[in-house]
């Protein structure tokens, strides 16, 4: 426990540049030199501290699970009746599509017959039937059917993991120690180190 306490580091980025060399924060722990009781004491509540911890969010884990799992099954049930009503929309719009291409096909096909006749012979009935037809694609284009966009089946994990957010693993147990650590007449010396991009 005091080796790893001695060596702690807390990475915190620093002086962050583009194509330059990143640094973090490191922490050197130096002990009184006489008041070893008063630092086993702080090891003792700082181990407790995160036996605390643990606990609370283990539980914390637990309580989500089940409140997960009931949420999971409202939104199943929700999902149920919305994927019932998407099938049915579904249906509809490829009828819908159905009908549309069927009437799609028929005009352009005069279209292409009276555009044909047009250019051949200039003949005005055939050109303004030509344009009407175009028009009429053009706004057959704009009513064509979309389809129903289907409803999103839940998934438990994103539940449990949105809810999971909340189980705090930081209880402040560091904190804590280095507040009994330098009452107990120890330092801690902070440093800073490169990470990346280091010449």
């Amino acid at each position: 426990m005091k080796k790893l306490l001695l060596t702690a580091i807390s990475v915190v980025p620093l002086l962050l540049s583009c194509g330059g060399p990143e640094f973090s924060v490191g922490y050197r722990y130096v002990p009184p030199e006489n008041n070893k009781t008063c630092l086993k004491s702080c090891d003792s509540r700082f181990v407790e501290c995160k036996r605390r911890c643990m606990e609370k969010r283990e539980k914390c884990l637990k309580d989500v699970r089940v409140r997960a799992e009931a949420i999971y099954q409202k939104e199943l049930d929700v999902y149920q009746k919305e994927l019932s009503a998407y099938n049915r929309a579904y249906e509809n719009y490829q009828r819908n599509l159905l009908d549309w291409n069927n009437n799609y096909r028929k005009l352009y096909r005069d279209y292409l017959y009276f555009k044909k006749a047009c250019k051949k012979t200039k003949d005005y009935y055939a050109c303004d039937r030509r344009d009407q037809l175009e028009e009429a694609l053009d706004t057959l284009n704009n009513t064509k059917p979309t389809a129903p966009v289907p409803p999103k089946k839940p998934e438990l994990s994103e539940i449990i993991s949105e809810l999971s957010a909340s189980c705090n693993a930081d209880c402040g147990c560091k904190e804590t120690y280095n507040a009994c650590f330098t009452s107990c007449g120890g330092k801690i010396i902070p440093y800073k180190f490169c990470v990346k991009n280091c010449k």
